[in-house]
């Protein structure tokens, strides 16, 4: 079963990355990031669910990301951690473990996927296709699949579906290559609140408890 696994693996691999960007795919893609830019800030709810087959677990969290698109300021809040950055400086807030990390934004982080770029990362390094447009309830999805143009990446592909309507990421899979699975599905999405500006800096006042540590 591992061998057919590994397989599948190779041969999806192969399928995406000898693609070249598919021109309905890019053109979705596009309408997704034009969209997403047009907003001064939204606030939005999140899942993750993480599937470790060699393990045999599962994850589930929530967590609100709350983000400026046009200046990459984003406040990220979940249960073990929070993650703030100024666009220039980035703070993670390590709940269990008493203590945050100081570190300079990293310029190739937009091309990882995580909470804070999971409308965004797509713009850079990968390859993609369009698939089929899928029913769920009164929305149509349109799905797009993702290759990693960097091979040593952890993960082998990324399955995308979008909101035809809204023009809005529905949610994201990631297939890791050792068999583990981690969807980023977005529950609620508001655009053009209002928030405080001291949303995107770390205030050590705020976290009397926490060791600082200054990885930069």
């Amino acid at each position: 079963m591992q061998r057919i696994l590994i397989v599948i693996t190779i041969v999806c691999w192969n399928l995406i990355a000898a693609a070249q960007n598919d021109p309905t795919a890019q053109k979705l893609l596009a309408s997704v990031s034009k969209n997403y830019q047009s907003y001064s800030n939204a606030q939005v709810n999140f899942t993750l669910k993480a599937v470790n087959h060699q393990q045999q677990t599962t994850l589930n969290e929530k967590g609100v990301l709350i983000v400026e698109p046009k200046t990459n300021k984003f406040h990220i809040t979940m249960k073990e951690q929070e993650i703030i950055s100024d666009g220039k400086l980035q703070w993670t807030i390590l709940k269990e473990e008493q203590e945050v990390q100081v570190a300079e934004v990293d310029p190739t982080a937009s091309e990882s996927l995580t909470p804070a770029t999971i409308f965004t990362f797509y713009k850079k390094g990968y390859k993609y296709i369009s698939t089929k447009t899928e029913r769920l309830g009164n929305k149509q999805l349109s799905v797009v699949e993702l290759a990693p143009e960097d091979t040593k990446k952890q993960f082998f592909k990324v399955r995308l579906r979008v909101d035809k309507a809204l023009k809005q990421i529905y949610d994201v899979v990631v297939y890791d290559k050792n068999g583990s699975k981690y969807t980023y599905s977005i529950q609620n999405l508001v655009s053009n609140i209002k928030i405080a500006p001291k949303t995107f800096i770390f205030d050590k006042v705020n976290y009397p408890d926490l060791e600082v540590v200054d990885l930069r």
